[in-house]
Order: C-alpha cells, then structure tokens, then sequence
C-alpha cells in the first residue's frame, strides 16, 4: 500500500465487478512534502487522479486521468520550473499467477502486472503513474546553460603539469 496517506485508496479484489467504479484520488497538501522528498522535486502542489476501475474474470483494468503541479529543477540552468502534467492512463493487471519465463527470454513487458493478495491499492497505481509521465530530464524552454568563466581560453589539462616544470 502507499505510504501517502491521503491517496491510499485499498480495493479488496474480490469487490472489483464488471460495472465501472469510479474513484477520484487527491493528494493533501500534508503529503505533498513526502511525494516532492520521494522522488527528487523541489515541490508538489497538485496530485490529482480520476480512475474507473473494472474487472474481467482475472483481468483488472484502471483507465483514468491524473493532474500534477510539481516543482522541478531545469537540467540546463539549474533554476526551479514548473511541470504541469495532464496524461490519460489505463493499465492492466491479472490474478493469475505468472508463468516461469525462460532465463533467455525477456518476458512480455506488455503483460499484465500480477496482482498478489487480496488487496490492490488504487493510490500505488497514481504514484507509478505519476512517475512514468515525470519527464526525465526536465528543462525550461528559454534555458540557457550557465557560462564557464574559463571556457575558450584555450586551457588544457597539461597547462597544470607545464606550472610543475622548473
């Protein structure tokens, strides 16, 4: 389950039926602190999610939106930006136990994800959401990297050794 409280939304699979539920997550202002800790942001004003939630036999589905406002650092200037996020989202996930895979093959990355236990935490599906939309190298549109005081004097690395000859 999450460690963020206010979006720990537990379903017991056994309650997940073929009509749609729908469940709307929000983060509290008092778990954006833990969220911007755990995954390196300056900030988190804003984590918001919209999910419908079905099942198929052995086959759970989560379709939704999530909405974010997070406090980045720009990987050009090293300034604070801001990342807004508005990505649509579904998932899949099974009961049914995986199969052994061959220690050649890869395995189906598009498979279901196993579901183990009772349980299922709408919150933890958010977060990995939330995680998979971040951008990976964030940077601002006018972003201009910082001048190098030193650059184009025409230095080297052996200009070091020459200062040690007498």
């Amino acid at each position: 389950m999450t460690e963020f409280s206010s979006i720990s939304r537990p379903l017991k699979v056994s309650d997940i039926q073929v009509e749609p539920s729908h469940v709307t997550l929000e983060a509290s202002a008092d778990d954006y602190p833990e969220i911007a800790r755990a995954f390196g942001l300056r900030s988190v004003s804003l984590l918001k999610g919209e999910v419908e939630v079905t099942r198929h036999g052995k086959l759970i589905r989560v379709a939704g939106a999530l909405e974010a406002d997070l406090g980045r650092t720009c990987v050009v200037s090293l300034e604070p930006m801001q990342e807004l996020l508005n990505e649509n989202f579904a998932v899949e996930f099974t009961t049914d136990a995986p199969r052994e895979a061959d220690d050649d093959a890869e395995g189906d990355l598009d498979a279901p994800e196993f579901v183990d236990g009772e349980m299922f935490d709408l919150g933890d599906v958010l977060i990995e959401q939330l995680v998979l939309a971040m951008d990976p190298h964030p940077r601002k549109d006018d972003a201009e990297p910082p001048v190098d005081p030193g650059a184009g004097e025409g230095s080297s690395p052996f200009d070091v050794l020459k200062g040690l000859k007498s």
